[in-house]
């Protein structure tokens, strides 16, 4: 489980998430939403451990992140950033062996389970016909799969997604949420994922968390948040939410005037 208490975090002097309350329980996905510059990257840094927060706290698995060594926030939260700025010269193997570090003994010894992992996590992640290719070889969308495997391979109970489907094409889009859900509900994961589609929101989360200027504008089941009459005047754009007979799911379509 996730619970972020009272949450304020700044860079430098400037307030960027402003008193955040939530929880997510075990087994479940929490999607992120709110437009460009509403903080969803700083939350799940924050939720990651890696900015501290001026106060409030974070907890993982009951435990505060903040008075953990890294090593030991690394074998509870797992993070699948935006792919940029990976090592160019490293192959997709070694890429996703780094998600097996938190857990190897002082001297670095890789055992055969740690590469059966490894294994397993690139074929989940879609990505076995990369691991011999070095990453500067590689796609936006081919990196993202091989940071999701990365993740998968940390073995984490918990794990934060960054906007994962930016450089992914629909196939791909839905084979990786479509993985997110499985971790989820086969391994009782704790999920947060950022997705600027909310639609893909729709169809994956469970919760859904409405950020504005850093504040949690909304947070609650899809249904709750993803109406007309929330997300019209944040995204400052007529929108109607339409019902998938089939699922049940909200379908969210510019307001035709």
């Amino acid at each position: 489980m996730l619970r972020a208490e009272a949450l304020n975090v700044n860079y430098g002097d400037r307030r960027v998430l402003k008193d955040l309350s939530f929880e997510v329980p075990r087994g479940t996905i929490l999607g992120v939403i709110g437009p460009n510059g509403a903080g969803k990257t700083t939350l799940i840094r924050a939720l990651s451990g890696v900015l501290p927060p001026v106060s409030g706290r974070v907890l993982a698995a009951g435990q505060d992140l903040a008075r953990l060594k890294p090593a030991e926030r690394a074998r509870l939260v797992a993070v699948v950033p935006q792919a940029r700025s990976l090592p160019p010269a490293f192959t997709g193997w070694e890429l996703v062996l780094m998600g097996r570090t938190p857990h190897l003994n002082w001297l670095g010894h890789v055992s055969r389970r740690d590469e059966d992992l490894v294994r397993k996590a690139l074929e989940r992640a879609s990505a076995a016909g990369l691991a011999s290719r070095r990453i500067g070889e590689l796609s936006g969308g081919e990196q993202q799969r091989l940071l999701l495997a990365r993740a998968i391979a940390q073995e984490a109970p918990i794990m934060m997604l960054d906007e994962p489907t930016t450089h992914l094409d629909l196939q791909y889009q839905i084979s990786l949420l479509d993985q997110v859900r499985r971790l989820a509900r086969e391994e009782n994961k704790t999920i947060v994922i950022a997705l600027h589609d909310l639609n893909l929101v729709a169809r994956y989360a469970d919760q859904v968390a409405l950020l504005v200027s850093g504040e949690l504008v909304a947070c609650g089941a899809p249904e709750s948040v993803l109406r007309p009459e929330v997300l019209t005047p944040v995204y400052r754009l007529p929108l109607q939410v339409l019902h998938n007979t089939a699922s049940g799911q909200p379908v969210i379509l510019p307001a035709i005037l």
